[in-house]
């Protein structure tokens, strides 16, 4: 089923591309595989009699699939040079995204390590006589669906459950499993469109659409014309502030900055959100020429006559008498019982805070004259409670026990204990003063 072309001066089968001049152009691991399965060797002793070719060495780990075969990388320019030059079949460099070198960076057009197929495409092919085959824009990894079918891409052997089926192999024929041998193709009926995410489908068409015109691409696009359609976009859509259209795509500004004025190329992942945006294709957007291109119009918003809330009044500003609140302040110094800072605060209706800035040196007074009622009210407690602890610790150790908590709680009154703050310290003083030697002698009297 593989077409041969008619040249016999070629080192290799001189194997026809599938799919040429359309979207679901053939990518060039696939060819690989043919070329491989066309003289019955493995893809394994093809790749080293290739790198042989073109004098490359290799290690004994070397992985043909690793190559990156249909990406922008140097890999994929060398090898597609190399198997045109073999085989004498002139632009396989179109089986691969090398068109679009100069306007996606390096690093920004991602491919998928482990493969991915659609079955009901495979099925397609081998119901229409055609060989199956994988398809260039399956390589990207920024296509999940296959737009043709609206379904999703599979990674996944539909028989045995195996993923990465396309290369863990010596010899892979695209369209069956390397695993079990099984059929990758699936007829039936096909997923409701619904279920598919639009956005994602839309980014394969645009994807399918890219691959489809590299094929009839009068010349390589230039990182300039890209630069240029972007700048356009800008100053069309967002009065060219960048910084503007960097939110609306949702990128750094940073990012475009570096696009606009440094040396920058957008990945392929911000392009489509460029040409989602702007409603310009992808196609239109890397090559550069936007001479059919509309700046989308928004709608302008429908005006309201909404209730304008009231204004808000302010507060009339509160005059305060300082002199009255010191005076206020002197006689809450002299009053019977303490009282605190927050309590003056309360009584005279301003916030304590306010106290300390305004009148410092009487409510730092008043804050510790409440401090001494404290440590004098604790100390009259502690008074209060040292005969009932020294009894307690005295008929606990006549008892034969050791002085702890519980005991002690056991023997004073709860209303004693309650007023005590450090009930702990408390008890070890006592101890300390029980076990005195003068204490003892006095104990003796």
């Amino acid at each position: 089923m593989n077409s041969v072309l008619n040249n016999p001066r070629s080192e290799l089968h001189a194997l026809q591309p599938l799919g040429e001049g359309t979207s679901d152009v053939e990518s060039l691991p696939s060819y690989f595989c043919r070329l491989a399965v066309s003289h019955s060797v493995s893809t394994l002793a093809l790749s080293r009699s290739i790198a042989q070719r073109i004098e490359h060495d290799v290690s004994h780990q070397f992985d043909w699939h690793q190559r990156r075969l249909a990406s922008t990388c140097e890999s994929a320019e060398t090898w597609s040079a190399a198997l045109s030059e073999l085989t004498a079949v002139p632009n396989l460099d179109k089986l691969t995204f090398l068109s679009w070198q100069n306007v996606i960076s390096r690093s920004g057009l991602s491919i998928v390590t482990r493969g991915q197929f659609c079955p009901s495409c495979f099925a397609e092919d081998l119901a229409k006589g055609r060989t199956p085959y994988f398809r260039l824009v399956w390589e990207s990894a920024e296509v999940f669906v296959c737009s043709r079918h609206a379904c999703s891409l599979e990674t996944h052997c539909p028989h045995c459950g195996k993923d990465n089926i396309r290369h863990t192999a010596a010899y892979v024929v695209p369209g069956w499993c390397t695993h079990c041998g099984e059929f990758l193709g699936k007829e039936g009926e096909m997923p409701a469109t619904a279920s598919i995410d639009p956005a994602a489908r839309w980014a394969a068409r645009q994807i399918g659409e890219l691959v489809h015109a590299q094929q009839t691409l009068a010349s390589t696009p230039t990182r300039d014309n890209l630069i240029n359609a972007i700048s356009q976009i800008i100053e069309e859509m967002d009065n060219g502030q960048s910084a503007l259209f960097a939110r609306r795509i949702g990128v750094a500004k940073s990012t475009v900055h570096n696009w606009l004025k440094g040396d920058g190329t957008p990945t392929l992942k911000a392009s489509l959100k460029i040409a989602a945006h702007s409603g310009a294709s992808l196609t239109q957007l890397l090559s550069g020429d936007l001479s059919t291109w509309v700046c989308p119009q928004i709608e302008p918003q429908l005006i309201l006559n909404l209730p304008q809330p009231k204004p808000r009044t302010r507060t009339v500003k509160r005059e305060r008498n300082w002199a009255e609140i010191e005076n206020q302040l002197q006689a809450f110094l002299v009053l019977p019982t303490p009282i605190t800072v927050r309590e003056a605060g309360r009584r005279l209706n301003i916030d304590p805070r306010l106290l300390y800035l305004r009148a410092n040196m009487l409510t730092r007074q008043l804050g510790e004259r409440w401090k001494e009622y404290l440590r004098r009210r604790q100390d009259e407690h502690v008074v209060n409670a040292w005969p009932h602890l020294e009894q307690a610790c005295i008929d606990i150790w006549a008892e034969g026990k050791s002085v702890t908590l519980r005991e002690v709680i056991a023997r004073v009154p709860a209303p004693i204990l309650a007023p005590l703050s450090n009930l702990l310290l408390n008890l070890k003083d006592v101890q300390s003063h029980l076990m005195r030697p003068d204490f003892e002698s006095e104990a003796a009297k």
